[in-house]
């Protein structure tokens, strides 16, 4: 096999509304990790890999891939690396919009961008060779991800079903559709339940769950235990967002009739038992039956897309 470099992306799992905005935006203010907007490529890119893989591999001597019984593991390596250099092209230039020639002249903040908590890059010198990404969707994927990046880590954020709930139901910014409670309460049990499952499956070496209150009573402290299990050292600069609200929903004053009106629907029960459940002690059969759920779901998912 050809040696590839090593790719250590970072996900965020869990349910919206949950902190992924503002700690996108942390994490991404360290030196070594590239911040960027929600990918979605990424999930299909990986899902027609095993599918090409299964396609090149159906017909024994006959298949390319089967001729040589050539290995899921390398053909997957491949694929990371071309998803690594992609991301890596796309910032790049990205920068190179904000900044214009930054590696020879420096960078200055741009005129179009002059909060400075949030920026893409703070440095010419800045190493930035891993990358952070916060789709939604990566929720459902943690398997897959996984499995074509054996490095990689997750960050699973976890906020109370009734406060997303009410935070979908009141936002409607950067393009997004407000979700009445019922809807809102379903996508956080979608969102938490894979989550969940993506954490017994993978194990804490591999998942940290983020608790949505500590971002605000205890950034330092968060970020000092996450950059930690990033393998990564403390930057001052990942401080910075945390002091401000990003995609707020403004749903402080809407709370009051909020207990009144959620308690009716059978999700919130629903919810509010898996909310509960969350520290549980899992158990060797636990990550072995979770890992196959997840490898399951995925599996019943690429074939869906056979043409």
């Amino acid at each position: 096999m050809i040696e590839q470099m090593p790719v250590e992306p970072i996900f965020t799992i869990g349910a919206p509304r949950s902190g992924t905005s503002v700690m996108n935006w942390a994490i991404g203010q360290h030196p070594n990790i590239q911040v960027m907007p929600e990918t979605a490529w990424i999930v299909d890119y990986i899902t027609g890999a095993f599918a090409a893989f299964n396609r090149g591999s159906e017909r024994g001597r006959f298949s390319h891939l089967s001729n040589i019984d050539y290995p899921l593991k390398e053909f997957l390596a491949h694929v990371a690396s071309s998803i690594n250099a992609i991301v890596d092209d796309v910032y790049e230039k990205r920068c190179q919009s904000l900044y214009g020639d930054y590696r020879e002249k420096g960078i200055t903040i741009n005129p179009a961008n002059p909060n400075s908590p949030f920026q893409v890059r703070r440095s010419a010198d800045e190493p930035k060779r891993r990358w952070v990404d916060s789709t939604p969707l990566n929720t459902h994927y943690a398997w897959a991800l996984a499995q074509v990046f054996p490095q990689a880590k997750f960050i699973h954020n976890l906020r109370q079903p009734d406060d997303v709930a009410l935070s979908l139901e009141n936002f409607d910014a950067v393009g997004a559709r407000p979700e009445p409670l019922k809807e809102g309460l379903a996508t956080w049990m979608h969102h938490t339940e894979d989550a969940w499952l993506a954490e017994k499956a993978l194990g804490p070496e591999r998942v940290f769950r983020l608790r949505f209150d500590r971002i605000e009573h205890e950034p330092e402290p968060l970020m000092h235990e996450l950059l930690n299990f990033l393998d990564e050292p403390f930057s001052p600069a990942c401080l910075e967002p945390l002091s401000t609200k990003t995609n707020s929903s403004k749903v402080d004053s809407k709370r009051a009739d909020l207990a009144s009106r959620i308690s009716q629907f059978q999700h919130y029960k629903k919810a509010s038992r898996l909310f509960l459940s969350l520290d549980t002690p899992v158990s060797t059969a636990d990550q072995t039956q979770a890992c196959g759920i997840l490898e399951e779901r995925f599996e019943a998912y690429w074939q869906q897309q056979k043409p």
